[in-house]
């Protein structure tokens, strides 16, 4: 399962807001609401985005953004929501995901800190294309989408950044709409099963994934019920797959697991 004339301390005709040459200027900084917090001890030092920037151009766009702390299981953004900021994680998790009308979640992504969200409402001005629901409390950094802009565009390394970052996040979802339109079920569980999990040091060709998924969030993951996740997995079980313990679901041997996609009806 994904983008205002900064003060420098040079005169305006020589430097940009940014600190590079230039001209253009950048709406102020949006007044701070109820809520927001001092963001004397925060930093945009740690986002992928902005590595290749100097300490005081973080400095400057540290400036220009509207901090806060958000809570586990707190909504930060609703689907088709018509603001265009961009938001910074500074700390904390974050999930992208879709909503049907009958209820069920599609999880698209989740986004761990240094990453960012929101730069495809900055860039065409259209609705929000999903949700963001917070994992795990988190620090977010929000920025006024002509800020994001003008940093992109006047930072050719910044803009080749978000360039990879977004080539990044399309071939993701791009193996994930291969996957839905093509592979079954129980294929879409195994691949997924998969890649949650990690090598166990104790056995050769086994793998463990911990913390163990919530049925819920695996049936998010792969598009379908949270009954038809539950079923599969003691199918996976009975058929020696898998075993669930407690902490973790250990995938007994992953070549075999593996060499059994596609056959499973």
């Amino acid at each position: 399962m994904l983008i205002a004339s900064i003060h420098s301390g040079q005169s305006p005709d020589r430097t940009s807001p940014n600190g590079l040459n230039g001209t253009k200027s950048i709406p102020p900084a949006p007044a701070r609401s109820r809520g927001e917090m001092n963001r004397a001890v925060e930093t945009l030092a740690k986002i992928e985005l902005f590595r290749s920037l100097t300490p005081e151009q973080i400095k400057l766009l540290d400036s220009r953004c509207i901090w806060r702390r958000a809570k586990a299981r707190e909504w930060i953004l609703d689907y088709q929501d018509e603001s265009t900021e961009v938001f910074f994680l500074t700390s904390g998790v974050v999930r992208v995901l879709i909503q049907t009308d009958e209820g069920r979640e599609t999880i698209l992504r989740d986004i761990q800190a240094g990453a960012s969200f929101g730069e495809l409402a900055a860039i065409d001005a259209h609705k929000r294309s999903a949700s963001i629901l917070a994992l795990t409390d988190a620090t977010i950094a929000r920025m006024q989408a002509a800020t994001y802009v003008e940093t992109v565009t006047s930072h050719p390394q910044v803009a080749r950044q978000a360039l990879v970052m977004m080539t990044r996040h399309i071939r993701s979802l791009t193996d994930r709409v291969r996957e839905f339109t093509t592979l079954g079920i129980h294929d879409r569980l195994t691949r997924e099963l998969v890649r949650m999990s990690r090598p166990d040091r104790t056995a050769e060709n086994r793998a463990i994934v911990t913390p163990p998924p919530t049925h819920a969030h695996l049936a998010g993951l792969i598009g379908t019920r949270r009954e038809t996740v539950t079923k599969e997995l003691r199918a996976m079980a009975k058929a020696g797959f898998i075993e669930t313990r407690r902490g973790a679901i250990v995938l007994l041997d992953v070549q075999k697991l593996v060499q059994n996609l596609g056959r499973a009806k």
